[in-house]
């Protein structure tokens, strides 16, 4: 059986590198590649965030990146996978982790991960909305 869906870009054509690390766009490495020993790899501590900490890993340092705007990959997007079978939670830890460890990208701009506690608390928010029985009272 095919499965068919909606089109999946990502990168879409105009997107910036500050997007990407900002998460205004997806980076997805199905695309990606790379040519040099001693290259960034998939850290196996994260599942949910992989592709985005392996594009940290790959801005870090210096190394420099472009974006090629012709789709390479034909790709299907299902709720399958390792992010469709993940839940709010998972997300929220995943990028907590990511924060607690952004000194560690050597290269980054000052501030680069600013956007990060409010998206963590986002997910926080929704994995506790997502428990069944779970009310939030009117003061939070």
């Amino acid at each position: 059986m095919v499965k068919t869906g909606k089109p999946f870009i990502s990168p879409q054509a105009d997107d910036t590198i500050s997007d990407l690390i900002a998460q205004r766009s997806l980076f997805d490495s199905n695309g990606f590649t790379h040519r040099r020993q001693g290259a960034p790899h998939w850290n196996p501590d994260y599942r949910v965030f992989c592709d985005y900490e392996y594009f940290l890993q790959c801005l870090a340092g210096g190394r420099e990146i472009g974006l090629n705007p012709q789709v390479l990959v034909d790709y299907v997007q299902t709720s399958e996978g390792e992010i469709g079978r993940s839940n709010y939670g998972q997300w929220a830890q995943e990028l907590q982790q990511l924060y607690e460890g952004r000194h560690g990208y050597d290269g980054m701009a000052q501030g680069w991960a600013d956007w990060m506690p409010q998206a963590i608390h986002k997910y926080q928010d929704k994995a506790q909305a997502s428990i069944p029985g779970f009310r939030r009272s009117a003061n939070g």
